[in-house]
């Protein structure tokens, strides 16, 4: 039927369809029905849509099907779900299921990926769920209650004072992501003063600090230099500590206790 030939009030199906926003042929349009046009009926071909998750999930089967009843056309979805486990694509019909089937059968086989290890100070931290973007120093500070980590350069790796010995070697801790520390071994200034190294008293006795927040930092870089060379002279000794500040300016004291306790150590004293 032309334009031309319409009576008014008269509507094809085509345009009944586009008036009512209904998009033919796309997925799964849910339960509705659907009222017909004059004429001839139409019958929708039936429509079976399958999506299944990678790296476990859900599996979801969608089919659509249509019957056309005298003028009314009925089309129903049904939505299947079923969860996928990740290590061994078993389908079941419900969480709790597949909950209980990891547990039973997977428990303890894969770690998570947001998951690291640690050895602080001599103690093991199992399992700690890490943030990507988290830094060591905020979870060694924040999570883990390691106070002596300080921070006052902004996460610039400028100060010096988040210094920690990581499977021995001194690194900034703001620096480091945590992520990426899964299994390490770490000594903070704590656990320096906590296993009675000569460099605190050293530290004590030459007035090493007045506010005190850089000298975790100071202690832990000189610790890692005695480490390494146990009898340092007084240049290497500025050399290895040029990367800490301290706004107090107690820098002329710091190798005098360095050297102190380099002697201590080879006295017998730690």
């Amino acid at each position: 039927m032309t334009e031309e030939k319409k009576k008014s009030g008269e509507i094809s199906r085509r345009e009944f369809l586009k008036d009512a926003g209904l998009l033919v042929g796309g997925t799964a349009i849910g339960s509705t029905v659907l009222l017909a046009a004059c004429g001839d009926g139409e019958t929708v071909t039936e429509k079976v849509t399958t999506t299944v998750t990678e790296a476990g999930g859900t599996s979801t089967k969608t089919v659509t099907t249509t019957e056309q009843v005298g003028e009314v056309t009925k089309t129903e979805t049904i939505t299947q779900s079923k969860f996928v486990c990740p290590i061994d694509g078993m389908e079941f019909d419900s969480l709790a299921e597949l909950q209980a089937h990891y547990e039973a059968e997977h428990a303890g086989a894969v770690k998570s990926e947001n998951t690291i290890s640690l050895t602080v100070n001599r103690y093991k931290y199992e399992n700690i769920a890490v943030k990507p973007q988290w830094t060591l120093q905020e979870l060694l500070h924040d999570k883990l209650d390691f106070i002596d980590i300080k921070e006052m350069c902004d996460g610039y790796g400028a100060c010096g004072s988040c210094t920690v010995i990581m499977n021995g070697r001194p690194i900034l801790s703001c620096m480091t992501l945590a992520i990426a520390c899964d299994g390490a071994v770490i000594e903070t200034a704590a656990g320096i003063a906590d296993a009675g190294h000569p460099l605190i008293e050293a530290y004590i006795k030459n007035h090493c600090m007045q506010c005190g927040y850089c000298t975790p930092g100071f202690v832990v870089t000189a610790k890692a230099l005695l480490d390494k060379n146990p009898e340092p002279t007084f240049e290497e000794i500025q050399l290895a500590l040029e990367g800490n500040l301290c706004r107090c300016s107690t820098y002329p004291q710091h190798p005098i206790a360095v050297l102190e306790a380099a002697q201590a150590l080879k006295e017998g004293g730690a």
